[in-house]
């Protein structure tokens, strides 16, 4: 039996959240079979979280997945470094990704 080529069933929805917040990047995944989901955050070529599994050393990173289709990033307590684009990976080959937006917003107070 041939396995199925897995596909991204929708494109990762931006994120925009203040800081202090916690902020989620949904990738959803269509017959995911044998191959696995990783996260990376694209400008340091980091890699964050493979299956359900947190590889980087920033503790404010979780990962969570709903039948192994709904794969989401959570980030905890961002802050305005956390700016910036996110590639979920499927380890096909060759390799399929998408990507989304993190903006963080900060509020500036202004005192009279």
């Amino acid at each position: 039996s041939r396995i199925v080529d897995p596909k991204f069933s929708s494109p990762i929805v931006n994120m925009t959240a203040p800081v202090g917040r916690d902020a989620f990047l949904t990738c959803v995944v269509q017959d995911l079979g044998p191959y696995k989901v990783a996260w990376l955050r694209v400008d340091t070529q980091t890699i964050l979280t493979i299956q359900n599994h947190v590889i980087t050393k920033n503790q404010r990173i979780g990962i969570a997945n709903s039948e192994h289709k709904t794969w989401t990033m959570r980030i905890k307590d961002i802050k305005e470094s956390d700016k910036g684009w996110y590639m979920c990976q499927i380890n096909t080959d060759p390799m399929k990704s998408q990507m989304g937006y993190l903006d963080v917003v900060v509020h500036h107070h202004h005192h009279h």
